[in-house]
């Protein structure tokens, strides 16, 4: 296909920071008044045929290899550096596609929890037709200026109005500090993330006033029933980055560590459960907790992921990387219906229906932390 000709010509359209590489596909291709495929199959047509796999119908996300990212950057006249620095996922090429041979793309799922960009921040690439769609990083999940946290909606604008919600705001204020100036803070997030889930599983929410109120306002905001936002992040965000602040403070990992050696490991938990609770405004969470203990069947304490990480911080020459990569049986479950499962006796396939349809069920979500494998990587990135 000849783009460049009479009633076909391309509409130059800018790529949005961290956008996803089939987002700005899918904006072109509306611009230029294409269907997706048929941009993609131009901007790739060359002396050797083109494969595709894949359609924009079934993926969100499109994946090119060598080849294709050259023939993207001659046809946009945006030089590869820059792409790689706007497209997250442009480059390295996707394992399922090959450099050898000539241009290849594919239509896949997107390997990373993305977001609908907040449409007043991107007012200029925003069409109601085609939202800007975003990959959000460590915390780009919150728009600081329009106070919304943003949520996976791929044909609208889809965000929560943080107004009524200051302490979500202050947790994000919080996180922010905490990506930037610790070392692993991902990983301290989603070990962080683990423990509140475990006290969240054994059902400290149903007595807990500040819970409980953030529930029934991210109910009322989204139109769903309290059990249906019960799973979502929000819900738990500002005691997670509250509790990851906590744990990556080198000063109270070296008293913990010394408690742990002059009156060993339990002494040390009841040390860390106190100051975590001060820390997130349970007083009450040791207590609470060594109550529900004596009703737990034998081998919880295993299954406890801070008896799991203060194993790996006082264990003999313990590896800062350690202290984050949560083992999967004691991570907090991924996925939202998993999680749902623990929280409701209701048919958790009608109440995760209710989440599905106020977008609930995608974006950001503090994920266990696995070490990258060593790789090529581009230098312009």
């Amino acid at each position: 296909m000849n783009l460049s000709c009479p009633g076909r010509a391309l509409v130059h359209v800018p790529p949005v920071a961290a956008e996803l590489t089939g987002s700005w596909l899918r904006r072109m291709a509306l611009a230029s008044g294409l269907p997706a495929q048929d941009l993609v199959r131009g901007i790739l047509n060359g002396s050797q045929t083109v494969q595709i796999t894949g359609t924009p119908k079934t993926a969100l996300e499109a994946y090119l290899n060598a080849p294709a990212r050259s023939a993207l950057a001659r046809f946009t006249r945006v030089p590869q550096s820059r792409l790689y620095e706007l497209l997250p996922q442009l480059g390295p090429t996707h394992p399922r596609l090959s450099d050898d041979g000539g241009p290849q793309a594919a239509w896949f799922t997107p390997a990373h929890a993305w977001v609908t960009a907040c449409p007043q921040c991107t007012a200029r690439a925003w069409s109601r037709r085609q939202p800007v769609l975003l990959y959000p990083g460590s915390v780009g999940h919150i728009c600081r200026r329009h106070r919304r946290w943003l949520l996976a909606n791929a044909h609208g604008p889809a965000s929560v109005p943080l107004g009524i919600l200051p302490e979500v705001m202050a947790a994000h204020r919080r996180h922010v500090a905490l990506v930037r100036g610790v070392a692993g803070a991902a990983g301290a997030v989603a070990v962080a993330a683990a423990m509140v889930w475990s006290w969240l599983a054994q059902q400290w929410w149903i007595g807990d006033k500040l819970w409980s109120r953030r529930a029934a306002a991210l109910a009322s905001l989204t139109g769903c029933p309290a059990v249906s936002v019960a799973a979502h992040a929000l819900i738990a965000y500002p005691e997670t980055i509250s509790v990851a602040a906590l744990l990556s403070n080198p000063q109270w990992q070296q008293r913990l560590r010394q408690s742990a050696s002059d009156d060993g490991l339990r002494a040390a938990k009841a040390m860390a459960l106190e100051d975590i609770g001060r820390w997130i405004g349970r007083p009450w969470l040791v207590d609470w907790l060594t109550a529900d203990a004596r009703t737990r069947r034998p081998g919880a304490e295993e299954r406890d992921p801070l008896q799991w990480w203060l194993g790996q911080l006082t264990g003999p020459n313990p590896s800062p990387g350690d202290l984050w990569c949560v083992p999967d049986s004691l991570a907090r479950p991924v996925h939202y219906g998993d999680r749902l499962t623990f929280l409701t006796d209701l048919r958790v396939r009608e109440v995760i229906d209710g989440a599905k349809a106020a977008c609930l069920t995608g974006g950001w979500e503090p994920v266990p932390h696995r070490p990258s494998p060593a790789g090529p990587h581009h230098s312009s990135r």
